[in-house]
């Protein structure tokens, strides 16, 4: 049954892509893209489903709730950028900004993105993983560069540079990882379940080494400074519905590869100091991000700040590591992955009604209740969750993290707080100043009808939001606690 299903997931694929490349219109090819979404979907459910089935293992796949768990927010959020694009990407191109000759590569490395992601999760070893990561970010950059100007270009060649020159460092990780088992074992193995069933009995010092390389390359994937510096441009420049995936679903894979790292160290006599490094990397990369929002002008950019933000959060409360902390860690990925691409689809939504026709100018805003009242609202919902405020899920996240924390070091959840203070602030100065202007008579731009393949899933998102936010469905709790365990910390809440 397991086989089956996972085997769906390369079927679908093939079919989806050998359907796109011949198709010539953009409506086709838009609707297959929402399809294999939604089939990823779906697949990802039914093995939620049916836990029996994968539970005794499979050689091809390595299937636990921790990678079901991720692939679900990535279903989600690829189905509603796909239903996002019909109408935003129809948009691009009647506005002449996106050839219609690339229509057919946008939607042929959309599909690519997702299988990659998807295998990246499943792999069931880390050289599969660290390929199928690559593949990702290839893709990405595809994506980011399709409109074909200079800004999206360099932006693109950065983000390939820095994540694929701090990938080699993870790629040398792996094969310390692997000459580590042959020690133990007589035969080497990458598999991700026998390094962890081994590493307590590995040489401490050396485990730590390939760890930390590793963590390089995984570090960079996620946006985590010093090696954010791509994150912000690819984010900023990339078509909306693009920067919706890469903040809510790719950013995930290399804090995916930083979890499993975590959990491997932890069985180790090194743990600590492991965690130290990871908590030392969390805070500076909330720092960096948190007061550079402040100096943010453009709408995108400032939420790709925030994504930083919310990263190296993720990366504070890997190093905090104990299973109440990385179950609220799990909480916290899936309410950011679903606010920020809430916030990346209306902040499309406020860039179609605003562009500038200078290149690199910011969007001119003004009159946006007038003009956008409906991004208006959502954009200002989104940030209102995304600073992690009663009945939104990050404030639950957040909560539970600041205490588990406050029994660490108290000065962990102060200077949290202090930065957590700062984001905020950030995003309602910048709410305040567009709000507060207005054209004169006669400046003001045409305005830009919003189709509802736009709004739907900005009204899906935000309502799927509050409802994290106010209540877990039942068995939700128990498969974080069991997302938990598989990580190789266990425990619950």
């Amino acid at each position: 049954m397991t086989i089956l299903l996972t085997m769906l997931y390369p079927v679908v694929t093939v079919l989806i892509l050998l359907l796109q490349a011949v198709q010539h219109s953009h409506r086709p090819m838009s609707l297959l893209g929402v399809l294999h979404s939604a089939a990823t979907l779906l697949i990802t459910i039914l093995l939620i489903g049916t836990p029996d089935a994968w539970k005794g293992g499979e050689p091809l796949f390595m299937i636990d709730h921790l990678n079901l768990l991720l692939m679900l927010i990535t279903g989600v959020i690829f189905t509603c950028a796909s239903i996002y694009a019909v109408g935003y990407i129809d948009g691009l191109v009647r506005a002449g900004e996106l050839n219609r000759r690339s229509l057919r590569i946008f939607y042929l490395g959309f599909s690519l993105l997702l299988f990659a992601t998807t295998m990246a999760y499943y792999a069931p070893n880390v050289a599969q993983f660290w390929i199928f990561a690559e593949l990702t970010t290839v893709f990405s950059a595809l994506l980011v560069a399709i409109l074909a100007v200079k800004e999206n270009i360099d932006a693109s060649l950065k983000y390939i540079f820095v994540c694929s020159t701090s990938m080699l460092f993870s790629f040398i990780g792996v094969i310390f990882l692997f000459e580590l088992v042959r020690q133990k074992t007589g035969t080497g193995s990458l598999d991700w379940q026998t390094i962890l069933a081994n590493a307590s009995t590995c040489d401490s010092g050396m485990l730590g080494i390939a760890c930390i390389f590793c963590f390089i390359g995984f570090a960079a994937k996620s946006g985590i400074v010093p090696l954010h510096t791509w994150l912000p441009e690819a984010h900023a420049k990339a078509p909306s519905a693009v920067s919706a995936v890469l903040s809510g679903a790719i950013l995930n894979v290399g804090m995916y590869g930083i979890i499993r790292i975590a959990g491997i160290v932890h069985q180790t006599t090194i743990a600590t100091q492991i965690s130290l490094l990871f908590i030392i990397f969390g805070m500076i990369t909330m720092s960096v991000a948190c007061f550079s929002m402040l100096r943010q002008n453009g709408t995108k950019r400032l939420i790709a700040f925030s994504s930083i933000e919310n990263m190296g959060f993720l990366l504070l409360v890997s190093g905090i590591g104990t299973p109440v902390a990385l179950f609220w860690m799990l909480y916290h990925m899936m309410g950011h992955s679903v606010v920020k691409a809430g916030l990346f689809f209306s902040a499309g939504i406020i860039h179609r009604q605003y562009k500038s026709h200078t290149p690199g100018a910011e969007d001119e805003i003004g009159d946006l209740f007038r003009m956008q009242p409906f991004a208006a609202a959502a954009f200002i919902i989104g940030s209102v969750a995304i600073i992690g405020t009663p009945l939104f899920p990050l404030f639950l996240s957040k909560f539970g993290i600041l205490l588990e924390a406050g029994k660490l070091s108290l000065y962990i959840p102060l200077l949290a707080l202090l930065l957590f203070a700062l984001a905020g602030a950030a995003m309602f100065r910048f709410i305040l100043g567009i709000m507060g202007r207005r054209f004169a008579d006669g400046e003001a731009p045409v305005q830009y009808i919003v189709p509802i393949w736009m709004k739907a899933p900005v009204v899906f998102l935000l309502a799927l939001s509050v409802l994290m936010g106010i209540m877990m469905i039942p068995g939700e709790e128990a498969f974080l606690t069991a997302a938990v365990h598989d990580i190789g910390i266990g425990g619950g809440v």
